[in-house]
């Protein structure tokens, strides 16, 4: 399984444990590779070109993946070159400071990045990423301006709030839950639009910005192939993803990492993709 980020972060974390479970249903140990670089491009492309036999897959992360088909020339790759298998997860990205910052809540955040336009620093993954759009949504529906810094993963975002490289960052619900846990950052807002059980007391960006703050910047994770997939090996790899997603042992495994499952089949998870794709391209312009 092919993952076009760092390790540490989101994608990978989600990919390594469905790694430790699957051999019984997919009949074979699945290997995680990570391939970062270029905000997930260099990854993404590896999968797009590699031969559609069903032995190498990869976690596909919606928007990302299109938005590096969208906002980049020359890439190698759009959205049809994949064949979805099956989701897996949806992650919502957070905001997040370091434990010691005197920055309390979302609304002193917010005040703080008025008092300096353009000048607060926010890392999260990117360029041009899912988090990158997460970024440019809350600028757009607050009227505020901050200073994106990009990295190559949550992981390392993470590192560089610990580090106080940046202010404040955002990060996957999954990937920063053990360092929320053990009091190292302090979650401001959840960019979803319901309260998150790993995050029950965290409110979600709209309720603490009192209007609409859309959540576009979700990670949608799932499994894909390279286009040209066989059918019967399609079904199979489906199939394959079903059973762990029922599995009560992978559930609790899940549960206790704040990766909440979602599982669509094929059909259903190309279209949500497609969906996503289209709600996306609004805010390509407030990205470049």
């Amino acid at each position: 399984m092919t993952v076009a980020y760092s390790p540490g972060g989101g994608n990978d974390t989600v990919a390594r444990l469905m790694a430790k479970h699957i051999e019984p249903y997919l009949g074979v140990r699945m290997v995680v590779e990570n391939t970062p670089g270029a905000g997930g491009q260099i990854g993404f492309t590896r999968l797009a070109k590699s031969k559609p036999d069903g032995y190498t897959i990869g976690l596909l992360s919606s928007p990302s993946v299109f938005m590096i088909e969208l906002m980049r020339k020359g890439v190698e790759y759009t959205l049809d070159d994949f064949q979805p298998i099956a989701n897996i997860q949806s992650d919502p990205i957070i905001l997040a400071v370091n434990e010691k910052s005197d920055i309390t809540d979302f609304a002193s955040f917010i005040n703080k990045v008025k008092e300096q336009p353009g000048k607060l620093n926010v890392g999260g993954d990117g360029p041009q990423s899912n988090v990158h759009l997460q970024a440019a949504a809350l600028e757009d529906a607050l009227g505020v301006d901050v200073n994106f810094i990009s990295y190559s993963g949550s992981g390392p975002a993470s590192t560089g709030l610990l580090g106080n490289e940046v202010q404040a960052a955002l990060l996957t619900a999954s990937s920063a839950l053990q360092l929320v846990e053990s009091g190292r950052i302090r979650p401001l807002a959840i960019f979803s639009k319901a309260s998150h059980p790993s995050y029950p007391n965290t409110p979600t960006a709209t309720e603490a910005a009192g209007k609409t703050v859309p959540g576009v910047g979700t990670a949608i994770r799932g499994v894909a192939a390279p286009k040209g997939l066989a059918p019967e090996r399609i079904a199979k790899l489906q199939d394959a993803f079903q059973q762990l997603l029922a599995d009560p042992e992978f559930q609790a495994a899940s549960e206790k990492m704040g990766v909440v499952l979602t599982y669509m089949g094929a059909e259903e998870f190309e279209k949500e993709l497609q969906a996503s794709r289209t709600e996306a391209k609004q805010y390509i312009d407030l990205m470049k």
